[in-house]
């Protein structure tokens, strides 16, 4: 230990650096070698000035990618719901449009304008329950989900898997939830036409 103590005083004393690999030579012929030093060196003293490794986990991994694939549907997402609100806006514009000048035409067009104006997506499948819009939207959620889930099985990793049918479940249980409501539809119309 005496040794340990006189060859730190004379490092710091103005000694050049010695490289790591060296052998130190201590008076009296005897050497500290670095298996020597290292073994009084505590690890926690060394990894507290070192950076924390990256993770490298699978499950880490998987979720980077899942998040930055979740970023990307995202933006998309939100660039094709602002054309659409753009496009509803168009459309709304024009149509007042119309129908100020039919009025300051005295125009017989300006009854079906107005009432397309208090109805505006009444033929895209409203709430009448002749309407198939309930029917369509259904089929094309639950084949979303199909195609999530299969998605998942073509690449055949089981994590991968498991991400794609949980989020697949969402699509698929909307468009069943969307195709019961429309048979409740069906079967209350009917109802109230038999009873009328």
């Amino acid at each position: 230990m005496d040794l340990m103590i006189t060859a730190a005083a004379a490092a710091t004393a103005g000694a050049p650096a010695v490289p790591p690999a060296a052998t130190v030579t201590v008076s009296a012929g005897q050497s500290i070698s670095p298996a020597d030093v290292a073994a009084y060196i505590d690890p926690r003293d060394i990894a507290s000035f070192m950076p924390a490794p990256p993770p490298t986990t699978e499950l880490v991994a998987v979720s980077d990618s899942f998040f930055g694939l979740l970023e990307q549907i995202t933006m998309v997402a939100l660039l094709v719901v602002g054309l659409f609100l753009l496009a509803r806006l168009l459309h709304a514009w024009m149509l007042h449009r119309s129908i100020r000048r039919a009025l300051d035409a005295k125009s017989d067009a300006v009854t079906p304008l107005i009432d397309k104006l208090n109805k505006p997506y009444e033929h895209l499948g409203g709430q009448s329950p002749d309407t198939p819009g309930d029917d369509r939207n259904a089929l094309v959620l639950l084949a979303i989900g199909l195609a999530m889930a299969g998605f998942g099985l073509i690449q055949g990793q089981e994590e991968l898997i498991r991400i794609s049918a949980g989020a697949a479940l969402f699509p698929a249980f909307v468009g069943i939830a969307l195709l019961v409501r429309r048979r409740l539809a069906r079967a209350a119309a009917t109802g109230e036409r038999a009873a009328a």
